[in-house]
């Protein structure tokens, strides 16, 4: 049997022991977080500081993720910085409603796929070490940047040239790329 994976372990020890679900106060909070990913992400929530225990298992998802971000940038010839500005184009047109998305859709999707297993660890990456241990925050955004814009590349990649704002998948993943970049809703 295949040991896990320290990313998928780290996840999993965050969520026991850092975060905490937070009740909607009423209907309307509860309708509210239902349609917008990202209020859910800021007010569903309370996350704890990370025991100092878990550093050990943080540096090891970290590698771990350092290794998987490092064969991607490798299949795609470009840089961390690249991609990111190549993300950030396609992310605009595709909220543009213009072409251009769809192009870098089917360039990229294919080559990143499986590379982020699920919105699971985007949000591990995303929101909730940044805020588990503030102050190494920056730095994991850094990385959950780049882990959110792979898997959205994946998401835009298997939307197959069709613009939807009713994609639930691209609805949370959105969330978590303006909360990574302390962006406003659209």
């Amino acid at each position: 049997m295949k040991a896990e994976s320290p990313i998928n372990r780290l996840e999993r020890e965050l969520w026991n022991t850092c975060v905490r679900q937070v009740v909607a106060e009423d209907m309307k909070t509860a309708e509210r977080w239902q349609d917008n990913p990202l209020d859910y992400m800021q007010e569903g929530f309370l996350i704890e500081t990370m025991p100092a225990s878990m550093k050990p298992l943080v540096e090891e998802a970290i590698i771990r993720w350092e290794e998987i971000e490092e064969k991607v940038l490798s299949r795609i010839k470009m840089t961390r910085e690249q991609f990111l500005e190549a993300f950030e184009k396609a992310r605009d047109s595709y909220f543009s409603k213009t072409d251009e998305w769809k192009s870098f859709a089917l360039r990229y999707g294919s080559i990143v796929y499986g590379a982020v297993l699920n919105m699971d660890i985007v949000n591990l990456f995303a929101w909730i070490l940044p805020n588990a241990d503030p102050a190494r925050g920056e730095a994991y955004c850094s990385l959950g940047r780049m882990v959110t814009a792979i898997f959205y590349t994946e998401l835009l990649y298997k939307c197959d040239g069709e613009f939807n704002l009713n994609n639930h998948g691209l609805n949370k993943i959105e969330a978590c790329w303006l909360l990574i970049n302390g962006k406003d809703k659209r």
